[in-house]
C-alpha cells in the first residue's frame, strides 16, 4: 500500500509541515486570518491550516476582497462564500473600486490591488482579533519574484525573494511547495478552485517570466531552476536578517532625531559611511517614514547619499510615495509631504566668552574658539556652519536666540540692513530651519545667522589681529 506522505496531497503535507515547523509559523493561541482570492494556492492553503488548526490549538477566520475589475469577481466572491460555509469559519468581504482608488491615488491597478487588500487585511486582523495572516504564496511565485527584481536591478534584499515571515504577522506556509504540488493535491482531494484568466495574459512581465523564461530556463538550462532560486533567496534571506543587526547600532548612532512623518540623519556620519552601510541606513530611513520602499530604487538612494556628501545647505529632492529630502544644518531630514521636526520653541542663552555652548532644545551646540589670523582658510570657506570674525568687533558676552518677528541684519556682502524674515523667505529657508537657527547677538546687533550668514561688521579684515572661529554642530558628533 502506498503511505499517505506518497501521494500528491501527503506531499504538500509534509512541504508545509516540514516547512511550518522550520520557520515556526504557527504558535498554539494563534488567530490566522486566511486571504482566500479563491484560486489554487489560497485555496489548498485554507485546506491545509483548517486541517491543522485543531491539533496545533490555532483558530482560523477568512477574508475575501472583491476587487471588481473582472467579470468573474462576483462568482470567486461566492465560491470563498461557499467554502466558508463548508467549513463553518468566519468570514470578512470587501467589496472594492480598485479602478478609482488607483485614479485618485495615482497608482497602476496592480499597485492600487496591493494597498487595498492589504489594507483590508490590517483592518480586519486589528477588528477582529487575529495575530497572523496567512499568504498563499508558493515556491514558483517566489522564484518569479527573485528573477523580476534581477532583471530590474534590485540588491540583497530583493534577490532574497519572499520572506516566510514579514512583520511577525504575515505568514506564508506554502512557500516550500511548487505550483504542480498545489495542483496535484487539489486533484486528489477533488477540491476545483477559481481560476484567473489573466494570470495567462502575456502583456504582464510577471506572466511573460512564468509562462515563458522559467520553463525556457528549466529546459535548456536547469530542470530545477524554481528550487535552485528558491534556495538562493533562503540563503540571501538569512544574510539579510543578519546584516540588518549589523545595521542597527550604525542606523542609531546616525540617527539624530525622528517622529510620525519624519527622521534625521548626521550629514556627515552618512557621508563618511562605505556604500554598503549608506545605503541601508538611508532605506531604513524611507521605511520608517512611508512603512515601505516600494518604488524606492537604486538611483534615489544614491541621490540621497550625494546629498549628505556634499558641504553645503541643499533640496528638497522628491523622492516617490510623497517623500521630501533636504540637509539642512548637517542634517539630512526625511519626511512626507510637510512633515518634519517639531518646530523649536524660543530659545534663548548667554555665551560669556569662547567655549562651548549645547542648545537643548534643537540637539545642537556651537562651538567659539580663538585661533591665530592666519588660521582663516583662503579662499573663504564654502561650509555655512562655520564662521570667522574679528574678535575685537564682537564683544562678549553674546546673546543666543532664535528667531523672532522683526529681527534685522546686515548680511556680508550688502549694503544697508534687512529683515531676517525677508532674507530667510529670499534663500528659501524652511519653516523649521529657521526656528532652528542660532543667532549671535551683541551689542543688540545680529553678528552671525548661524548656518547661514555672517554680518559685515564682524567681518575678518587686513587689520583684524585676533580671530573668532565658530562652528554650528550636531550634539555629541
Amino acid at each position: 500500500m502506498i503511505g499517505a506522505a506518497s501521494t500528491p496531497a501527503g506531499r504538500l503535507d509534509r512541504l508545509v509541515d516540514r516547512f511550518v515547523d522550520r520557520h515556526r509559523l504557527l504558535t498554539r493561541g494563534d488567530a490566522i486570518l486566511v486571504a482566500v482570492s479563491g484560486g489554487p494556492d489560497s485555496v489548498a492553503l485554507l485546506l491545509i491550516l483548517a486541517e491543522r488548526a485543531p491539533g496545533r490549538g490555532v483558530r482560523l477566520g477568512i477574508a475575501h476582497l472583491n476587487h471588481g475589475l473582472r467579470a468573474e469577481a462576483d462568482r470567486d466572491e461566492a465560491f470563498v462564500r461557499n467554502l466558508a460555509a463548508e467549513r463553518q469559519l468566519p468570514l470578512h468581504v470587501r467589496r472594492a473600486d480598485v479602478r478609482a482608488y488607483g485614479r485618485q491615488n495615482r497608482l497602476s491597478i496592480e499597485e492600487a490591488g496591493r494597498a487595498l487588500r492589504y489594507g483590508f487585511l490590517e483592518e480586519v486582523l486589528a477588528a477582529h482579533g487575529y495575530t497572523k495572516i496567512a499568504l498563499g504564496h508558493q515556491a514558483d511565485d517566489n522564484a518569479e519574484t527573485l528573477l523580476l527584481n534581477l532583471l530590474r536591478g534590485s540588491g540583497p534584499l530583493g534577490l532574497s525573494g519572499i520572506p516566510a515571515v514579514r512583520g511577525g504577522r504575515y505568514i506564508r506556509p506554502l512557500l516550500a511547495a511548487r505550483r504542480s504540488d498545489i495542483e496535484a493535491y487539489l486533484a486528489a482531494r477533488g477540491v476545483a478552485a477559481a481560476v484567473d484568466a489573466t494570470n495567462a495574459a502575456q502583456r504582464f512581465l510577471r506572466n511573460r517570466v512564468r509562462h515563458r523564461l522559467i520553463p525556457e530556463l528549466e529546459r535548456d538550462y536547469h530542470p530545477q531552476v524554481s528550487r535552485v532560486l528558491a534556495r538562493t533567496g533562503l540563503i540571501l534571506q538569512a544574510e539579510e536578517e543578519w546584516l540588518e543587526t549589523v545595521i542597527d547600532p550604525i542606523y542609531a548612532d546616525t540617527l539624530t532625531g525622528a517622529g510620525a512623518g519624519w527622521v534625521g540623519l548626521n550629514a556627515a556620519a552618512l557621508g563618511r559611511m562605505p556604500a554598503a552601510a549608506a545605503r541601508r541606513v538611508i532605506r531604513r530611513a524611507v521605511r520608517h517614514v512611508r512603512g515601505d520602499l516600494r518604488r524606492i530604487g537604486f538611483d534615489h538612494v544614491e541621490r540621497v547619499w550625494a546629498l549628505a556628501q556634499r558641504g553645503t545647505d541643499a533640496g528638497p529632492l522628491h523622492l516617490p510615495g510623497g517623500i521630501r529630502v533636504f540637509r539642512r544644518s548637517g542634517t539630512i531630514a526625511v519626511g512626507t509631504g510637510q512633515c518634519g521636526p517639531p518646530l523649536p520653541p524660543d530659545f534663548a542663552y548667554s555665551l560669556p566668552g569662547c567655549g562651548t555652548l549645547e542648545i537643548r532644545e534643537t540637539g545642537e551646540v556651537l562651538v567659539l574658539t580663538e585661533v591665530p589670523v592666519e588660521a582663516v582658510p583662503v579662499p573663504w570657506p564654502s561650509d555655512p556652519a562655520h564662521a570667522f570674525m574679528d574678535i575685537e568687533a564682537v564683544g562678549f558676552p553674546l546673546l543666543v536666540r532664535n528667531f523672532r518677528p522683526g529681527d534685522r541684519f546686515a548680511p556680508l556682502g550688502t549694503a544697508g540692513t534687512q529683515k531676517l524674515k525677508k532674507y530667510f523667505s529670499d534663500h528659501k529657508i524652511e519653516r523649521t530651519e529657521r526656528r532652528r537657527s542660532p543667532l549671535l547677538i551683541g551689542g543688540g546687533r545680529i553678528l552671525w545667522v548661524a548656518g547661514h550668514r555672517l554680518a559685515r561688521s564682524v567681518a575678518v579684515t587686513p587689520q583684524t589681529r585676533r580671530v573668532l572661529k565658530c562652528e554650528r554642530r550636531v550634539a555629541n558628533r
